[in-house]
């Protein structure tokens, strides 16, 4: 307690000389937590964008450059039956298409079973989705987002109202069942998309059965070569690996390499490492701040030794032993460093404020890499803190109170 005593004392006699010696450090820590903030902030809004796009979907593809081989609907809905931890699985089929009635507008079809309402996270708004029912007798309907129904028809209250779409020169007239929620910002853009005639500049979005795609499109036969799997959030990579073990065993095909999994998942993990290491060498290039910082506090530390050598003579003179000299100098610079370092937190959360006012998505602040680059300022400064406390404590007690 009574080295702090002593270094803040000796912080409060020369405030300036202090500050300037902080700053460094203030600077440095500002920087490296508002920096990690927005890097945080990114792959969560990433995690989360990939997620809505996704909803946990893996596809499973089948090369047909390796293999001639195919799977049925009978066995997609066996592996379905030994793996309960998916939600469903689905043939996938996924095409453009013209509106026969609108050539102005560019149409998304995706095809399937009635799980693939799961790509919509916001859930139905209104109707409903199709069902098995559907697909089995290929019903001519479809289901649209609450975006696309606002940039075709100007509402979302399009129930029961029919467009006609046209693949590869075959159309298909089809009843609107059901419509998909989307966000408040997808909502909000599609308004002001039609109100400045800009509507055609985005895709439409339709949801099929899958039977629709191969018999009234012939896009592709019942045998599939590609489907989905629609798992838990967190299990998706696990699942897919089965998956493929039960397809390779289930063809033959173990050791070829034929079956590939398409994982977004995966995705989101390379995505995620780039952005660290991004974040990461940005960082350290904020963090050289410090480094200067800690210089600031060892050249300030060596002029207080210098300018109080007196003291330091009549405390070795009066038996204060060399490991007291050099905690007290020590101190005052870890002091010295922890001040800043708290300064710089606070600066570092002002500065992640208003970064996120210029910014798509909110910057996080994680509590624990806070502490870390508190931690290190304080570690800089004790380190730094070294050569003048050495210097203070080797001093000869009689050759310091010579010194005027």
């Amino acid at each position: 307690m009574e080295y702090l005593k002593t270094a803040f004392l000796s912080i409060k006699q020369n405030k300036g000389r202090s500050f300037l010696t902080m700053l460094g450090i203030i600077i440095g820590i500002a920087s490296v937590i508002t920096i990690l903030a927005i890097g945080n902030g990114m792959k969560a809004y990433v995690n989360r964008s990939l997620d809505d796009f996704t909803s946990g979907a893996v596809t499973i593809n089948i090369d047909q450059k390796k293999t001639s081989k195919f799977l049925t609907i009978s066995q997609l809905k066996q592996i379905e039956e030994v793996t309960p931890e998916a939600y469903g699985i689905t043939p996938s089929f996924s095409t453009y298409a013209n509106l026969t009635d609108n050539t102005d507008f560019y149409c998304s079809v995706k095809g399937g079973t009635p799980v693939i309402a799961r790509d919509s996270s916001h859930g139905i708004c209104k109707g409903r989705f199709f069902r098995d029912d559907d697909v089995e007798s290929a019903s001519l309907v479809c289901v649209t987002t609450q975006q696309s129904a606002i940039l075709l028809f100007g509402t979302d209250d399009v129930l029961d109202k029919t467009i006609s779409i046209e693949v590869e020169g075959k159309s298909v007239e089809l009843t609107i069942i059901g419509v998909l929620k989307s966000s408040d910002e997808d909502v909000a853009q599609a308004k002001a998309a039609r109100k400045k005639g800009e509507q055609y500049y985005y895709i439409i979005e339709f949801f099929v059965p899958y039977t629709i795609m191969t018999q009234k499109f012939n896009i592709a036969s019942e045998n599939f070569t590609s489907f989905a799997i629609y798992t838990q959030q967190g299990q998706a990579d696990d699942t897919a690996m089965k998956v493929k073990s039960i397809v390779e065993n289930m063809l033959d095909l173990r050791g070829e390499g034929a079956v590939v999994i398409e994982s977004f998942a995966s995705i989101a993990g390379a995505y995620n490492k780039i952005l660290n290491i991004v974040t990461m060498v940005v960082a350290l290039i904020a963090a050289i701040s410090l480094l200067v910082g800690g210089i600031g506090v060892m050249n300030i530390m060596t002029v207080s030794v210098t300018e109080r050598t007196r003291e330091i003579g009549i405390k070795k003179s009066l038996g204060a032993k060399t490991a007291y000299i050099m905690i007290q100098f020590l101190t005052e610079s870890a002091l010295i460093t922890l001040i800043g370092g708290f300064i710089g937190m606070a600066m570092g959360a002002l500065f992640t404020k208003i970064a996120s006012n210029f910014m798509s998505f909110p910057p996080v602040i994680d509590p624990m890499n806070v502490l870390l680059v508190v931690a290190i300022s304080v570690a800089d400064g004790i380190f730094f803190g070294i050569y003048p406390a050495k210097r203070a404590a080797k001093m000869s007690p009689i050759d310091a109170l010579k010194q005027e």
